[in-house]
Order: structure tokens, then sequence, then C-alpha cells
């Protein structure tokens, strides 16, 4: 611990994890004015820059390899930021947008903030399945906030949408359904004035500037705030004008893919820790949107018939109305007649990542598959104590399109997938060309 005296105007940086405490004066961090007697935190790895209101007298406690610095002039946007963002209504749906590490969801903090001190009762929602600090990652999740944060990260999850991927090429129709759900969800039962919403950086490309403009469109927001580089969001914020331009951080940290997959695999052990394994009977529980298991079982002259048709041998086949769905040791998807038979291969759920969904489709936790047992229509799953107790209130298995080692660590997106769960016209023409997660 440290103590620091600042005077008025001065701007320190902190790089946590870190705790600072104000003993006399105030400060202002990430929307919020801090006065005697009052504290902060920076999580671990986080960033964010605070300034002296007036003369004022903070006790700081670095962690392991924290760091503060005073800013030299010019080299933080904190009063850039502060200037840009001051004059905005915050009432009803405010959007942040913006690429990869640009401090997206740090402006989202600072809006909610602002919010919560203009006596407006604030939910934040995250739709960055890749990067997710609210909720679980592959997730769109939304909370409350009551008190001023430093961080997404302060807050958890009340309610989420297992959106399947940690990339939302070819799902993000989903995406934007989602958060319309859990936009109205949040007024009609927290009767919110104020949401916040935090985007993902893909933004990059015709399906990525369509997801982004379909967002804008359905969701009709009062505020864009767009945190912008040079003109990578012009094709996207193009025709609106309830824009407000900031810049990013000229600190900010750029984090590789390495670095963002490994946060993620940390996430998903912390979601799914401790660890339970469970036996699911799929005739009562079944996989949501997947009609295997839900129609009659062939026998075994049926199986053989059908083996013949398609060229390769089947260990189970079950048909659901017009559909017929086989294991075999390929992946089908054709029409024969008037059927359409869509094959698995044997052991193609084996560590799939699955979010386990309620009645009104929101999640109740994440889970990993581990085996099928088809003839039996049993499944064993790994998932965590908490969701093991929700599990009355289950609806449904969403198989997810990642797949993880025994470790947690992703191996592989699973994008054949994509066909079976999302048929072409459910999704339009975004399900051309293959994503990546």
């Amino acid at each position: 611990m440290k103590i620091y005296l600042l005077e008025p105007g001065q701007i320190y940086r902190v790089e946590g994890p870190a705790r600072i405490d104000v003993m006399e004066g105030s400060v202002y961090a990430v929307g919020a004015i801090y006065s005697g007697g009052s504290h902060f935190t920076v999580l671990r790895a986080r960033k964010l820059a605070f300034k002296a209101i007036e003369r004022a007298k903070v006790s700081v406690t670095l962690g392991p390899n924290a760091v503060l610095e005073l800013a030299k002039p010019g080299e933080e946007v904190l009063d850039e930021w502060e200037g840009a963002i001051s004059k905005l209504a915050l009432s009803g749906t405010s959007i942040v947008i913006g690429s990869i590490d640009v401090g997206k969801s740090t402006m989202t903090a600072v809006l909610a903030n602002k919010a919560l001190l203009n006596g407006l009762r604030v939910a934040v929602i995250d739709a960055d399945v890749g990067q997710n600090d609210i909720g679980p990652p592959t997730t769109i999740s939304i909370s409350r906030v009551t008190r001023p944060i430093t961080s997404l990260r302060q807050v958890q999850a009340e309610k989420s949408v297992f959106m399947q991927s940690t990339s939302l090429e070819r799902i993000w129709p989903r995406a934007v359904e989602a958060v319309k759900r859990l936009i109205a969800y949040a007024r009609r039962t927290w009767s919110v004035d104020a949401i916040i919403v935090n985007t993902d950086g893909w933004i990059n490309g015709r399906e990525a500037i369509e997801y982004k403009r379909s967002l804008l469109t359905e969701l009709r927001p009062n505020n864009i705030v767009a945190i912008k580089i040079e003109n990578e969001l012009d094709e996207i914020i193009k025709g609106y004008s309830n824009v407000t331009i900031v810049r990013p951080p000229p600190a900010a940290r750029l984090r590789t893919k390495e670095d963002r997959k490994i946060h993620r695999e940390m996430s998903y052990a912390r979601f799914i820790f401790p660890l339970r394994e469970l036996s699911i009977d799929l005739d009562k529980l079944p996989l949501c949107g997947l009609g295997l298991f839900r129609g009659v079982d062939l026998g075994s002259e049926l199986r053989a018939m059908a083996s013949r048709i398609v060229n390769s041998h089947i260990t189970y086949a079950n048909q659901a109305g017009s559909t017929l769905y086989i294991i075999t040791d390929q992946w089908i998807s054709r029409r024969i007649g008037a059927f359409k038979v869509v094959g698995l291969p044997e052991g193609f759920e084996r560590g799939l990542l699955i979010g386990i969904e309620d009645s009104e489709g929101f999640l109740l936790g994440l889970g990993v598959l581990k085996k099928i047992y088809y003839d039996r229509k049993k499944a064993v799953i790994y998932t965590s104590s908490k969701t093991e107790r929700a599990m009355s209130r289950a609806s449904c298995i969403r198989l997810g399109l990642i797949r993880l080692n025994e470790n947690f660590e992703e191996i592989e997106r699973v994008s054949q997938l994509l066909k079976y769960l999302y048929p072409s016209d459910e999704l339009g023409d975004t399900m051309r060309g293959a994503g990546s997660a």
C-alpha cells in the first residue's frame, strides 16, 4: 500500500489487480465519482484511468504484476469520452460498437455508471460471445447494475441465452433475437429505464456489417456509441444520426487470438466446476432443435434397407415425421424420395459444449456431452453442481458447436452441425461460407 497526493486534473493509469481507496478529495473513474471514504477496484490484467477532480489523497494497493503510472498529457481519452457522452440522454437503449480491444466493455461500464448516477434503473447486456464478461463464453447475458462498477466482470449474469459458439458467423440472426428477448425481459420483469448493450468486435466483411446493421435496425437504439480508429465502422453506422464517435484509449491492450482462447477456456472451467457427471434420459429431456430420438426407432430390417440406400452402415435409426435420423460413419444430409435423411457419425457428440435451457429458452447452465447411448436414448454429461440443482427446471439440451477436451480446451468448431441445427431456410443466406471460432 502506498499513499499518493493527486493534483487537480492529474490522470493516473492503473493495471490490476489493484484497489484505490480515496482518503480525501474526489476522483473520477469509469463514469463515476469517488469521494473520501469510498474505493474502487481494478481486476487482474484490466486497465483503467482515473482523474483527480480536486486535490485528492489516495491509498493504492497493487497486486502481483500490477502497475500504476502517471499518464502524460493527451495520453488518455478519459476527458474526451466524458465530453462526448456527458450530454447523452441514457433512458432507453444504448449500444456500443467497435473493433476488438478498443475499450467497448469499459465504455459500456461508463454509460451504465452515468445512467445509474442519473437515478435510472440500469441493465447491461454483454453480446460478445467470444469474450463475455458478464456470463459464460458462447452466451449473450444480461445483468442489472445497482452500484458503480469499473468492469463488467463485477456483475454476474442474471439471464443468459446460449449461442452455441464463440463466433456469430452464420448464426448471427439468433443473436439479434437473443438481444431483443433479453431487452424485453428486462423491461417486463425489472422495469429498467436504461439498457446498455456491449457488442463483439466482429465488424469486417459483408456478413459482419449485415449483422451489426440488423442489430441497429431491430433495436432502434436511442444512442449509438462508436469507438472508431479510422473508417472501419463507416458502413455500419451509415445513415444513422444518433451516433457518438470516440477514439480508443492509446494504451489499450491488444490481446492475441491465443490470449482470447485461453481466457475462454478458463471461463469454461469456472462455469462448469465443481464437476458432476449426470445420466440424462433423452425421452424426458430432449435435444433442442434436433428431432433425434423424438420419433419411432427403426428395426434391424428397415435399418439394413436404409444402409443399402445411403451406402453406409447404420447403427441406429429414428424416424420423426418425414425426417430419418441415422447414426452412421459419416455426415449425411440428403433427400431420398419424400424423406430427408440426416446422418450423424457415431461419436459426433463427444466433448461437445452444451447448454441446458429452461422452458423460456434461457440458459440454466453449461455442460459437456460425454457420450450418447443411442439404443437406450441416454446421455452422459458433465456439468456443475449448481446446474445439477436446477435440472428440475430444464426443458431441453442445446448442442453447441464447440468441442472441448478433458481439460476444457477448445479443439475444434464443429461446423458440420450447422446444417442440422439450422436449416438454410431458417438462417437464410447467412449460411453461405464457413465461419471460424
